[in-house]
């Protein structure tokens, strides 16, 4: 994908795993039932003994996640093999390239199959109307081919509960960062803010947990000029709970290295702790 992706790229191997349509849900860590949500695309493009087949396709608030098997020509037995292969997406929607930041995993199916999901940013996409999609997809920077179909976006979108926040906090530099919405859906929950700088000097992240005492942490996915996207760290403590009500969080930040990637640990308050009712969640 074209853009900027915010946060780690996931790459593990599921030994033994053989469907090769592979589920967006079992690709999220996601227990909720997608079924309503999932546009199942199923088409499949060849080229040079590449074959993509494209899963599923799934609107959330302001990205798109999509599910693809890749089929190599040659046998995958080690991981540099499987780490060889360098596929790219162009989306366009409505006739408009989206190429802002992406993220995304990839599982080992078989020795000639890898599944992938992407999490693409889409901002200002109308979902009241029918969307006309295009995917062009490469291998390797060789063109493989296109999918390109229409869908309902009502049909693509997630039903969402959204909470409006009002919350700033001002980082060691003078610069400010609000916090404007809370969303949760059956992908999961994301705080969206607004900043002051256009730079991005300070990772941001939200600590606490919810009224039951379970932990809760929110770490910056997107980050793009004024404005960007929170989402809940899922992988140590678990989506938020169903039976939890509110959530009351801290923030913290920490400057970001000027020459090395190594983030520093050192994270410091930045704000007062605040609270989040959540009770209209289903």
């Amino acid at each position: 994908m074209a853009g900027t992706a915010v946060g780690p790229l996931r790459y593990s191997v599921y030994a033994g795993v053989k469907a090769v349509v592979y589920d967006l849900s079992q690709a999220l860590g996601i227990s909720k039932d997608l079924e309503p949500y999932k546009t199942v695309v199923g088409s499949t493009i060849s080229k040079e003994g590449y074959s993509v087949t494209l899963n599923e396709v799934v609107l959330d608030e302001e990205s798109m996640h999509i599910a693809y098997t890749l089929t190599v020509p040659e046998k995958m037995e080690t991981t540099e093999a499987e780490m060889s292969y360098h596929d790219d997406m162009a989306v366009y929607i409505n006739g408009r390239m989206v190429s802002l930041a992406g993220s995304g995993g990839t599982v080992k199916v078989d020795d000639y199959t890898l599944a992938s999901d992407w999490k693409q940013e889409l901002p200002d996409i109308d979902t009241a109307r029918d969307i006309d999609m295009e995917i062009q997809y490469s291998v390797n920077g060789e063109k493989i081919g296109t999918f390109s179909f229409t869908a309902s976006g009502e049909e693509l979108a997630l039903d969402t509960l959204t909470v409006p926040l009002d919350e700033t906090v001002t980082l060691p530099d003078g610069s400010r960062v609000t916090f404007e919405r809370y969303t949760s859906n059956a992908m999961g929950q994301s705080i969206y803010f607004t900043k002051t700088s256009d730079s991005y000097d300070y990772d941001l992240v939200l600590k606490g947990e919810d009224d039951l005492g379970n932990p809760v942490e929110f770490f910056v996915r997107h980050s793009e000029q004024k404005e960007g996207r929170m989402e809940v760290q899922a992988i140590d403590n678990g989506y938020i709970s169903d039976q939890a009500s509110s959530i009351t969080l801290t923030p913290y930040a920490v400057e970001m290295p000027e020459t090395s990637g190594q983030m520093s640990s050192g994270y410091e308050p930045v704000g007062e702790a605040f609270t989040i009712r959540i009770s209209g969640q289903e």
